[in-house]
Order: structure tokens, then C-alpha cells, then sequence
């Protein structure tokens, strides 16, 4: 099997058709996507259907990769089935995106070398974003604006109509609370 230098060179070669460059590219991750589609969904059946269509989405993708993504076939890959598992569980639950999730994302998403790797962080992100929207408005409220909007107590208080002491003890509880939904979350996963 020839080995790639490039992730372009690859891209190129499954393009144009080259006998033995989507069967690499498949090897390459399909234990990637797989085992990360699993731990998502936690049930076989559903995770080789994210599998497939992770993939079909990428064979209808390469011909846009160079223009769209610097980042690697490993980001690429991770995008596409990170999306994927979003529109199930949309599927699954009628809900879409929680509010606070892409900010929480914009907020905390480092720069990513393996993203298989720091798929337990997303799995923590996603418990405190849906934490998160399991508070009380106000709890919500404190934290987005002390947290996501980096407002000091003075200005959330200005915002809130309360004292700087009432939005510590604001902020003290909601992040208790937080701590709480989030612990007994992580219980049940």
C-alpha cells in the first residue's frame, strides 16, 4: 500500500480515482471515527451508521478540501463526523444546538493537534453545556456574563440591577449549582 507524504497528495489521488488511496484513507480512520462515533452514542448499530455516513460525507467532500480545510484530514475528519453526531442526536431529541454550546466552543476549543484525543473534552464540554441550561435564568445569566463576556461584578451588577455583593453571592451559588448538575450528569453517562 503506498503511503502518503501528503494529506493533499492524498485528497488528490482518491479525486482523480487512484486504486488504493481511498482504501488508505479508509484504514487510516475508520477505528478514529468509529470508536469516537461509539462513545457518543453508545450503541453498535448507530455508530456504524455514523461511521458510513461520516464517510459518505467525506467522499462527497474532497473535492473541497484543499480550499476548505489547512488544518489536516484528522480536523477535516473530526468536523464532519462531529456534525454528523450533532444532526443525530437533533434527530433523536428534536432539539437543536444548546445556546451557550457554540460560545462555550469559541470560548474553550484550543487548537487541536489529534481530535480524536480531545474528544473527552468535548464529552465534558457537552455535560456542561447541557448543565448549564438545566439553571435557574439568573444562575445563567451570571455566568454567561462573568464567564463568556468577561463583564466584571461591577458591570453585572449595573446589568442586573443588584449590588456587587448580590451578584457574588449570584455568581457563588449559580457555579455551586453548576458543580452539582454537572457531578450528578457525569454520574449517569
Amino acid at each position: 500500500m503506498k503511503r502518503y507524504k501528503s494529506d493533499i497528495a492524498l485528497v488528490k489521488d482518491i479525486v482523480n480515482g487512484k486504486e488504493g488511496a481511498f482504501k488508505e484513507f479508509y484504514e487510516r480512520f475508520f477505528e478514529k471515527v468509529y470508536k469516537y462515533a461509539y462513545r457518543k452514542v453508545k450503541n453498535r448499530s448507530d455508530a456504524e451508521d455514523i461511521t458510513e455516513e461520516t464517510f459518505l460525507k467525506a467522499l462527497k467532500g474532497f473535492r473541497n478540501f484543499e480550499e476548505r480545510f489547512e488544518g489536516g484530514l484528522d480536523v477535516w475528519m473530526y468536523t464532519i463526523e462531529r456534525n454528523v453526531v450533532r444532526d443525530y442526536f437533533r434527530k433523536q431529541t428534536g432539539f437543536s444546538v444548546l445556546p451557550f454550546e457554540e460560545r462555550w466552543n469559541i470560548i474553550l476549543n484550543p487548537p487541536i493537534d489529534d481530535p480524536y484525543v480531545t474528544a473527552e473534552r468535548e464529552e465534558i464540554k457537552e455535560i456542561i453545556n447541557a448543565s448549564l441550561n438545566d439553571l435557574p435564568e439568573q444562575y445563567r445569566e451570571v455566568i454567561e456574563l462573568r464567564f463568556f463576556k468577561n463583564k466584571s461584578l461591577k458591570e453585572i451588577a449595573n446589568i442586573m440591577g443588584k449590588s456587587v455583593g448580590a451578584v457574588k453571592v449570584l455568581q457563588f451559588r449559580a457555579i455551586q449549582k453548576l458543580r452539582n448538575v454537572v457531578k450528578e450528569k457525569m454520574r449517569h453517562e
